[in-house]
């Protein structure tokens, strides 16, 4: 009895379908695995460009905690001068009026085209800046004084980034400068300090003239910077919610601002305009069943008890895309043009309408047709040396 074998093999239709479906799923797999390996770098290079942002976020809000007048008193006459700052021929005939307080250090808070108007060289920037004396004890000839004063600020600025790229990247073929918005930090060192420099300079020039010379950049793509500075909510607003307004509702501080002025002459024309000396606060109810009664508060020589800081950043990818190859400031991150963070009281609408801009909503304010990746960092700070009085 025999038995017949039945040998069974693919047919060749069968080794090339079979080859077919192999392909696509290795052409699949590849994709994906590709399309992976993007999104990962894109997400590595998104975190790493804001680690940077929020490292130089958390630097500047921690020295700007550290902000100090220094204030003493002394005795001002009819005219609201005080004894100080009078010649040896005024003194004699000085009759005291009031005692109050005095400063020779600085803080100021405000539009940082303002601000930077008269600089030496001027600086392309926008939303605002501040500048102020804390004890970091940055000093080359005495390291040992851990809590010497330093002059510091921050503010934004537009240019290249020529002054810090090595020599040999910028000689190579093919460099292009990056012009980019950044975020600069300004630190003026103890045997340079300028606050106490008298002549026939302006009182803002310690600053003025020293902020581009000595500002190095902190964190690269930075588009926005808000700076408000704010009481307590319980003295903010009759009902306690805290508007956040009453001490600068245009953003604009001056602690320099003359004893009992009505406006602030040292920024005459500042547009928005720098508030005078004093204002209305709301303390507490003095009584149980007593609504609360406002009182007269001075700025004059005085930290603001509070900072709400913002800052927006871009990501490099997004700042690429909108710059091109175009070395002036985009059309698209005017906000100044947009009149935007110039009224205290608009703040969060502000806020949204620079969201809008960068999620390029249709009818945004500066018509930006380009999506861009972005970061908003926020955070209410306390100002640690402020001794705040409402009068």
């Amino acid at each position: 009895m025999s038995h017949q074998r039945s040998i069974r093999a693919f047919t060749l239709v069968e080794l090339m379908l079979a080859v077919v479906v192999l392909a696509l799923v290795v052409a699949v797999v590849a994709q994906m695995t590709q399309q992976t390996s993007q999104v990962w770098k894109s997400s590595m290079g998104r975190i790493q460009s804001f680690q940077e942002a929020r490292g130089a976020f958390e630097s500047m809000t921690r020295t700007l905690s550290q902000a100090t007048l220094n204030t003493y008193y002394d005795y001002y006459d009819s005219a609201n001068r005080s004894r100080t700052v009078l010649t040896a021929a005024d003194r004699a005939a000085f009759v005291p009026q009031v005692y109050d307080r005095l400063s020779d250090l600085h803080f100021i808070s405000g539009q940082a085209r303002t601000l930077l108007a008269a600089s030496p060289k001027e600086v392309p920037t926008q939303t605002q800046a501040v500048f102020f004396q804390a004890p970091l004890g940055h000093s080359a000839a005495h390291e040992s004084l851990r809590a010497s004063l330093n002059a510091c600020g921050y503010f934004l600025k537009f240019g290249s980034d020529e002054a810090t790229v090595p020599e040999p990247v910028r000689e190579a073929v093919g460099y292009k400068p990056r012009y980019r918005y950044r975020l600069m930090e300004m630190t003026q060192r103890t045997e340079r300090l300028g606050v106490y420099q008298s002549g026939a300079g302006k009182p803002q020039d310690w600053f003025v003239n020293h902020a581009e010379a000595t500002g190095r950049v902190l964190a690269e793509n930075v588009i926005a910077l808000v700076l408000l500075p704010k009481l307590s909510p319980r003295e903010d607003s009759p009902t306690g919610k805290g508007d956040g307004v009453s001490l600068a509702p245009q953003y604009n501080y001056n602690s320099r601002v003359p004893r009992s002025a009505v406006d602030d002459a040292a920024w005459a024309g500042a547009d928005p305009p720098f508030p005078g000396d004093t204002f209305a606060t709301h303390p507490p109810a003095p009584a149980p069943g007593q609504p609360p009664q406002p009182v007269n508060a001075s700025r004059h020589h005085q930290l603001p008890p509070l900072m709400r800081v913002l800052m927006v950043v871009l990501d490099e990818a997004s700042a690429a895309r909108l710059q091109g190859d175009s070395t002036t400031p985009p059309a698209a991150l005017d906000f100044s043009g947009a009149g935007l963070f110039r009224n205290a009281a608009a703040l969060e609408a502000d806020l949204r309408a620079v969201e809008n801009i960068c999620n390029a909503e249709p009818g945004n304010l500066t018509q930006n047709i380009t999506p861009l990746t972005y970061r908003i960092f926020s955070t209410e700070i306390m100002m640690r040396e402020a001794k705040w009085s409402a009068n």
